[in-house]
């Protein structure tokens, strides 16, 4: 049966997907729904909710032989300056919950006037269904919420996701939440000690007048530009940089459908600008979110980010039920590369060549659980070799048509279409790519940039589960800028932890991207070896590279500003810093004294 027959003979109607840069998880907006997902739930029923999203797993058959990713580092706290995910716990016999398992964001505090969102990931033994997981919490012995466990997320893993549940308008002071878990004890079987589904933690809902001017009064402003309606919390970077971001936006979308060959729409496409970092730097609903902040670890450049993120946001008029690895490829494919202009094909060979390359067909149906440069290179050379090799008009056709009802894996579903729209199969088409890729002349530029790319993303991503867990892209909680727009709220798109730990290794990762761009990977490793050294300390700064950044991160601090770049050549630093209520960045210059301490020079 063709994938157009099984589509016409199919009711199901597949809602829209969530697209993370760098990411593209089938996630659900957060609408009231029981519809299928573009890809099967494994949980024994459904999820369904009326108040939060739902993500399906990132895989449909058994783990994979790739490298994962690994888990955030449990949280040690059960205030609401928790900054810490929520462990993933082993899976064991019995329905439990803990402090640990509980996450009020956003993080690293909470201040009088956020809406906040509770996160609970209590421990479900195999043979529950999460439907069935009622769930209660209590906010000083008064009702908060009663419902049952509700979402999913990229990793896979199924929580508790109630979003903007709580208004702390007039609630500064301490509270207490309790979460009772099956509080009916309805659940026999895998629960036989009841007296563990129940924890309460302290919360400290802190004053306003501690935040910022700037915090405190924020605002979503909008912009309007040809294509786009661009929305920025007021006094951000974004804010700022305004009238350059309008230009960058423009030719995005421009590039973009013009590569798709897709007219943009008479609607302007809403576009909301976050100042802080949430996975590689962005995701689409129905709208699209990109990170755009000072202090942008993330790393890569803006304009292929944009271009990615227009093509999610674009390319459901052609294949409004794509499918994640295809979707990805392509985004990655129109913008010419991931995180900078790069030459797939030889890239690709390069990954071949290095022993990296995983099976397609274990990378399809496990896109998320394989290395994350590994799985959207592999996707995008891939759509690469078609285009070059058919064309894109017909690449479209066959983009357009899969879907993941068309067959009982992803596989399956890619495999039919494949046949239908080329004459070949799955195998023949990864046998006749490969020999293609093999064909091409090397370029160990490419291999060392390659080696070098993965190596900082599992840096940073390690930094994350650390330091920056919430930002984590298997675990994050993607926000619907829509609502949040709506309700007023502007936490959740622009608050993160900023100690002097986070703010000292996100400038050296800063500067590690910065190298990485022009090439200078001995440097690269060099200052990722500092955040490894750091990160394996339990955050000592023994480093002595790694020390000079965190002590002219102080020299900074003393003098008022936050450190946002730094460049550290020898025994001078240039810094970009911002003040608190100002968005302009100030440059500054500070020098090694003879006691080897870091001053301004005046």
């Amino acid at each position: 049966m063709t994938g157009r027959l099984r589509r016409a003979l199919t009711a199901i109607a597949l809602l829209p997907l969530v697209l993370a840069c760098g990411i593209l998880g089938d996630a659900l907006p957060p609408t009231d729904t029981t519809d299928a997902t573009a890809e099967p739930i494994v949980a024994a029923t459904p999820l369904t909710t009326p108040t939060a999203t739902q993500i399906p797993p990132p895989t449909e058959t058994a783990s994979p032989t790739g490298q994962t990713t690994p888990k955030p580092t449990p949280s040690s706290t059960a205030t609401a300056e928790v900054t810490e995910a929520p462990p993933q716990v082993p899976v064991l016999n019995d329905l439990s919950i803990d402090t640990d398992d509980v996450l009020l964001l956003p993080v690293p505090a909470v201040y009088a006037g956020d809406l906040v969102t509770l996160h609970v990931s209590p421990n479900l033994p195999r043979g529950i269904a999460p439907n069935d997981v009622q769930l209660r919490v209590l906010l000083d012995g008064q009702e908060l919420l009663a419902d049952h466990i509700n979402y999913r997320k990229l990793s896979g893993d199924v929580v508790g996701l109630y979003q903007w549940v709580w208004d702390t308008t007039d609630q500064e002071g301490a509270h207490t939440i309790t979460i009772e878990v099956d509080p009916a004890d309805r659940i026999l079987i895998n629960d036989e000690n009841p007296a563990n589904n129940v924890t309460s933690l302290d919360v400290i809902v802190h004053p306003r007048r501690e935040l910022t001017a700037n915090e405190a009064n924020a605002s979503w402003i909008e912009f309007e530009s040809d294509c786009c309606i661009l929305h920025v919390v007021s006094g951000t970077a974004a804010h700022r940089d305004i009238e350059r971001l309008k230009t960058q936006v423009e030719a995005a979308f421009e590039h973009a459908a013009g590569t798709l060959a897709v007219p943009l729409s008479a609607t302007p496409y809403d576009v909301y600008f976050m100042d802080r970092v949430i996975g590689q730097g962005g995701y689409a609903l129905e709208d699209m979110v990109v990170s755009y902040l000072d202090r942008n670890y993330a790393g890569g450049q803006l304009d292929e980010l944009l271009v990615h993120e227009a093509v999610h946001v674009i390319d459901r008029v052609i294949a409004p039920n794509r499918i994640t690895f295809l979707a990805e490829g392509l985004a990655v494919w129109v913008a010419g590369g991931h995180y900078q202009q790069q030459n797939l094909g030889q890239r690709m060979a390069a990954l071949v060549e290095q022993g990296g390359y995983e099976p397609i067909r274990q990378v399809i149906n496990n896109f998320f659980t394989y290395q994350h440069e590994l799985s959207y290179l592999e996707s995008a050379s891939l759509i690469d070799y078609l285009v070059n090799t058919y064309g894109w008009p017909r690449v479209r056709d066959f983009y357009a048509n899969a879907t993941a009802d068309d067959g009982l894996t992803l596989t399956d579903a890619i495999d039919v279409n494949l046949r239908d729209t080329f004459g070949r199969t799955l195998d023949q088409v990864e046998a006749d790519w490969l020999a293609y890729l093999a064909a091409l002349p090397r370029d160990l530029t490419a291999a060392q940039n390659l080696e070098t790319t993965i190596r900082y993303y599992d840096t940073m991503r390690r930094y994350q589960t650390i330091y920056d867990p919430t930002a984590y892209y298997l675990y994050a909680w993607l926000p619907d800028p829509t609502e949040a727009a709506e309700r007023g709220t502007t936490a959740d798109f622009s608050r993160h932890p900023e100690s002097e730990t986070n703010i000292a290794l996100e400038s050296i990762l800063l500067a590690a991207n910065a190298a990485l761009l022009q090439g200078e990977y001995d440097q690269v490793n060099a200052l990722l070896g500092s955040v490894d050294r750091v990160l394996d300390s339990e955050g000592q700064f023994i480093d002595p590279q790694a020390k000079s950044y965190l002590d002219i991160v102080r020299a900074v601090a003393d003098e008022g500003y936050e450190a946002q770049q730094i460049d550290l050549n020898g025994n001078r630093a240039t810094v970009s810093a911002s003040r608190p209520n100002w968005m302009n960045m100030v440059p500054l210059q500070l020098r090694l004294g003879s006691d080897r301490t870091w001053v301004l020079n005046q």
